[in-house]
Formats: structure tokens, C-alpha cells, sequence
């Protein structure tokens, strides 16, 4: 079997996907912290600890009465069932 990526392709992806996923926080994080500020948070004498437990709490709280994620389901014919014995030891 013909390998599809090199090496050096695969770790330009990831590269590629550590610089996406940075950003990602960085909006993210600005969002929240826009969002803190408007809602007052900024103008409380509060821990960061204390406000981190707190922000743990809400989303303990959300996280509770959300439905768990399952699992994608296998698309077509292939069986997503439990690889053969030994499986794992072939060589690919």
C-alpha cells in the first residue's frame, strides 16, 4: 500500500492546526472576556480562584442538563464492530 502524505506534510497540517486552534482560543477568550466585562464581572472583588470554581460551576450546571454526546455511528457497508483477534499486529 502506497503511503498517501509524507512526513513532512502530515506535520505541516498539525502546524497548520495548532496555529487554527490558537486563534480559535484567542476569539474565543476575548469573546468571554467581553462578555465578563459587560455583565460587571470586572468590577467585583473576586479570587481567581474563587471565580474559576465559580465559572466551573455554571458549566457543571449547563453541562448537567445537556444530552451526552454519542458516538458517530459507521457509515456504509463496513462493520464498526470489534477489529479480529490480532488484528493490531499486522503490519500496515
Amino acid at each position: 500500500m502506497a503511503r498517501s502524505k509524507s512526513r513532512e506534510t502530515i506535520v505541516n497540517e498539525i502546524t497548520a492546526l495548532q496555529a487554527k486552534l490558537k486563534a480559535h482560543d484567542k476569539a474565543e477568550a476575548e469573546r468571554l472576556g467581553n462578555l465578563a466585562i459587560k455583565s460587571g464581572i470586572g468590577g467585583i472583588d473576586i479570587s481567581d480562584e474563587d471565580l474559576a470554581r465559580e465559572f466551573q460551576a455554571i458549566v457543571t450546571r449547563f453541562r448537567e442538563g445537556a444530552p451526552a454526546v454519542e458516538e458517530p455511528k459507521a457509515k456504509g457497508s463496513r462493520s464498526a464492530g470489534k477489529a479480529p483477534e490480532g488484528a493490531d499486529d499486522q503490519a500496515a
